[in-house]
C-alpha cells in the first residue's frame, strides 16, 4: 500500500524526529563493523505520546545508513517504522516486498530516502523484537535490506518490508555498522518532565549464527545498565526515581552512566534459541509492483 497523502500528514512528525535533542546510546561493535544480521529488543517501562524509541541506527549520515523502532504518536496511535537513506542524490533506495499493513513512500527534510511504517500496538512492560538483514539484492549492485517484526499475538514473525538499494560502490550500503546507536527522541519537544524508560538489547553478526550480544555502550542524556541491558530515560529526577523504585523488584537498581563515563561491560547473553531457529525459517511478504 502506498503512503500518498498519508506520508504528507506524517512527515512533519519525521521532520521534528529529525532535529530534535534525544538520548543516545553508542554501541560499541566489538568487531561486528562487517555485520549483516542484526537482532534487536525493546522494552518500553514507561511512556508518553510523541516519543520515539529506535531500536537501531546504523550507519547514520552516510550511503544508505537506517533505522527502525518504535514510536508512540498518539493516546490512539502507536507504530513501527523502518526507513533507509538515499545511497546518492541519484541513487535512491524502493519497497520491494511489503506486508499488506505496511505503508510506504519517500521521506525528506534532514536528507531522503524510503520510509515505511506499520500500525504497531507495542505494550508497556512487553518486548518488541525486531530484526534487519542485508542481502544482496536481486538486481545487479544492489542490496535488500528486510526488516522482520514478532506479533506476539500470533506468536510468529512477520515481514514488514524489503527496501532496496543501489550500491554505488559504498560499503555502508552493505553492512550494519558503522556509529551504530540507539535513542529515545521527543519530537514534539513537549512534556519532558512525564517519565520515558525503555532498556534496549542489540546483537550483530554476520551470519544469524554468529550473532553476538553487545555488552558495551556509551550515553548521552540520562543513560545507563537496568536488569541486563542498557537503558535510555526522560522525565522529572524524582518522578523517574519514583519509577524505577517501582521496578525495582523485578529489575534491580539502575546504575547511571554519564558524559564520557564507562559502565561496566553487560554480561554476555546468546540469542534465545527459540528466536534463532525462527530467524532462519522467516516469511517473505508480498513483492511490490513497479509503478
Amino acid at each position: 500500500m502506498s503512503l500518498g497523502t498519508h506520508l504528507l500528514a506524517t512527515s512533519g512528525l519525521l521532520l521534528l524526529a529529525a532535529s530534535s535533542p534525544a538520548q543516545h546510546l553508542w554501541w560499541n561493535l566489538e568487531k561486528a563493523q562487517d555485520a549483516t544480521c542484526l537482532y534487536g529488543e525493546i522494552t518500553v517501562l514507561a511512556t508518553h505520546t510523541t516519543i520515539y524509541y529506535c531500536g537501531a541506527n546504523w550507519h547514520p549520515g552516510e550511503p544508505a545508513g537506517g533505522y527502525c523502532g518504535i514510536q508512540h504518536n498518539s493516546p490512539a496511535e502507536r507504530r513501527t517504522i523502518f526507513s533507509i537513506w538515499d545511497t546518492s542524490p541519484s541513487l535512491h533506495p524502493k519497497v520491494t516486498e511489503a506486508d499488506h499493513q505496511t505503508q510506504f513512500g519517500r521521506f525528506g527534510g534532514e536528507g531522503e530516502g524510503g520510509h515505511t511504517h506499520m500500525i504497531w500496538r507495542w505494550k508497556e512492560g512487553e518486548t518488541f523484537q525486531f530484526f534487519v538483514r542485508k542481502q544482496p539484492g536481486a538486481e545487479a549492485d544492489t542490496t535488500d535490506t528486510r526488516y522482520y517484526i514478532y506479533d506476539r499475538t500470533r506468536k510468529k514473525w512477520l515481514h514488514s518490508a524489503t527496501i532496496s538499494s543501489p550500491n554505488g560502490g559504498n560499503k555502508s550500503v552493505t553492512t550494519l555498522g558503522g556509529g551504530l546507536n540507539s535513542f529515545l527522541e521527543n519530537f514534539s519537544g513537549q512534556d519532558k518532565d512525564v517519565p520515558k524508560l525503555a532498556l534496549y538489547r542489540l546483537w550483530l553478526g554476520k551470519s544469524i549464527s554468529s550473532m553476538t550480544y553487545l555488552t558495551q555502550a556509551g550515553g548521552d542524556g540520562i543513560w545507563g545498565e537496568l536488569h541486563g541491558s542498557y537503558f535510555l530515560a526522560e522525565g522529572d529526577k524524582e518522578k523517574l526515581d519514583a519509577v524505577f523504585a517501582r521496578l525495582e523488584k523485578d529489575y534491580g537498581k539502575p546504575v547511571f552512566g554519564g558524559k564520557d563515563k564507562q559502565l561496566k561491560p553487560l554480561l554476555h547473553k546468546p540469542v534465545p534459541p527459540e528466536v534463532e531457529k525462527a530467524l532462519k525459517t522467516l516469511p517473505s511478504a508480498t513483492k511490490v509492483k513497479d509503478k
